[in-house]
């Protein structure tokens, strides 16, 4: 067996530990609360119960229904501009501003706590069953696609990419940045939130004296721009709806500002992604190196799906590189584990 034969063999059997791995992860996180809430059925109800009824909620149902329809739609290659603008439009309308509308039916879908709030309160505060849902729902959704919630459930991430749509229509170029810096920004801001809350640099401080650490992110989340609301300050005002403003006006000049160099759930998704079981694979007999795809795609992902590399860049599923941009449709959905030569 040639050594690159070898390679290829070791690392899909890599992917295939790493995600029977994760998948095992998630079968120990709803395990445990399926087993309680049985129990719990007995006894008045109880924490896993609790936990149980928060997935069961239409919110969470229907960010599984989206993502799974738009993977569906990817894998089958049904999916298209006509369809997937309103997917975003919709996501964007569920999960961002409905909640502000003054109907009770759509109350249960405000985004809070927000993918980023889950993701670092947790660590802060413990994990409490809203968080562990919305977790376990963002992990379940990547590892069947890579970044189906982000791509197409997120409402900010549904936002910038119809932000990125529009200034294709309107011809604006827009800036493609090196992913090591993007990740490098992205890292360290994560480590600046780690040390931040372990030495309670930032904190607010009880009456009773008490000191309570706060997490970076409550002053980088573009998810507080949807929850509208005049905040007690001017300066509360500035930190709650700048984030989201400028991530507004930045997604008109490169892709995706907020989930390349802010979002702690973009960073620890790339991690799960790369494990998969569908993602964008490339068919080397009909790939002539145009490179067209890598030209026109909005993300640095395609060169290394072109290199094969075992570790890639954010892939949002946005579906620019296997439509049209590329003339011998080399590249498509498939499974993550097959080698399409």
């Amino acid at each position: 067996m040639s050594g690159p034969k070898k390679t290829e063999d070791l690392m899909t059997t890599i992917k295939r530990i790493a995600t029977t791995a994760a998948l095992g992860v998630f079968s120990l996180i709803f395990h445990p609360l399926g087993l309680a809430a049985q129990q719990g059925q007995g006894r008045g109800g109880g924490r896993g119960a609790s936990i149980l009824g928060v997935l069961s909620r239409p919110k969470f149902v229907t960010m599984l229904v989206i993502g799974l329809l738009a993977g569906v739609l990817l894998l089958t290659r049904k999916m298209k501009n006509s369809i997937k603008v309103p997917i975003l439009l919709l996501s964007t309308f569920l999960y961002g501003i409905a909640a502000n509308l003054p109907l009770k039916l759509l109350a249960g879908f405000s985004m809070h706590p927000s993918p980023v709030c889950s993701a670092t309160k947790s660590l802060l505060y413990g994990f409490r069953p809203p968080m562990i849902a919305f977790l376990a729902v963002i992990l379940f959704l990547t590892l069947v696609g890579p970044k189906l919630f982000c791509g197409w459930v997120c409402p900010v991430g549904a936002v910038q990419e119809l932000i990125a749509m529009l200034a294709d229509k309107l011809r604006i170029r827009r800036r493609r940045w090196n992913f090591r810096w993007t990740q490098g920004v992205r890292v360290a801001i994560f480590l600046a939130f780690v040390f931040l809350s372990l030495t309670a640099v930032l904190h607010t401080t009880a009456q009773n004296g008490q000191v309570t650490a706060l997490s970076l992110y409550d002053y980088l989340n573009a998810f507080h721009g949807y929850e509208i609301g005049l905040q007690p300050t001017l300066l509360d005002n500035i930190f709650h709806y700048l984030p989201f403003i400028l991530t507004l006006a930045f997604a008109f000049i490169t892709y995706r500002p907020f989930c390349y160099l802010v979002c702690p759930i973009g960073l620890l998704a790339n991690l799960a992604e790369n494990f998969a079981l569908f993602r964008v694979v490339l068919k080397k007999p009909a790939c002539n190196d145009c490179g067209a795809c890598a030209k026109r795609a909005p993300c640095p992902t395609v060169p290394e799906i072109l290199k094969d590399a075992a570790y890639r860049p954010d892939c949002f599923s946005c579906t620019v590189c296997v439509g049209k941009c590329c003339p011998s449709g080399s590249l498509e959905f498939g499974t993550g584990f097959t080698k399409r030569d």
